[in-house]
């Protein structure tokens, strides 16, 4: 008998398991992939890198007890390894971020996609890794021991981070808002 049937079937089953590990992860690696790079084609190359990196690991990926935050730390490193290159920052302080908010899948109502672009127009004029990190925790709803791991930094940073951009962006948002009123 030959063994490369028993190979090709071993690969495909693993591809297989591969694709339904992954799977529900999916989009929200595409939607920070597309926050970091501000851009479709970019954000598409950085996931398909980062998912055919770890194509033939999907018996290490099921021993991951927290798959999507490892994940998305795995999408992070990469985005700043392959971009640390072309920027002094591995976040792009050049993004157009209306471009962001229109090209985001939860695109909706018209008035919910000017309340987007505003509040993105104001995460573009935090401190990178304040950005960062309010993207990961209030965006993306991971805890602060997530973020920590993702971010490689302290829980105690990401609690500074996050309550110092919290201060900036009310100040940022009451300074453009319209002044009647308007309940939420």
């Amino acid at each position: 008998m030959y063994a490369w049937p028993q190979k090709l079937l071993r690969r495909r089953s693993s591809n297989a398991r591969f694709a339904e590990l992954i799977h529900p992860h999916i989009r929200q690696l595409y939607r920070m992939a597309f926050r970091w790079t501000g851009n479709r084609e970019e954000a598409e190359d950085l996931v398909q890198d980062v998912l055919a990196s770890l194509l033939t690991r999907s018996v290490a990926l099921e021993k991951i007890q927290r798959l999507g935050p490892w994940l998305i730390k795995v999408l992070y490193h990469r985005y700043v390894d392959l971009y640390r290159r072309r920027r002094s920052s591995p976040i792009d302080e050049e993004v157009d971020w209306e471009t962001v908010a229109s090209g985001t899948p939860e695109k909706g109502l018209s008035s919910q996609v000017e309340m987007q672009r505003i509040l993105l127009q104001a995460l573009s004029k935090l401190e990178v890794n304040w950005r960062d990190t309010v993207l990961l925790h209030d965006v993306e709803g991971y805890s602060l021991l997530e973020v920590a791991d993702i971010l490689g930094i302290s829980v105690g940073t990401v609690k500074s981070r996050l309550h110092r951009a919290h201060k900036k962006l009310k100040k940022l948002l009451n300074e453009g808002t319209i002044s009647e009123g308007h309940p939420c």
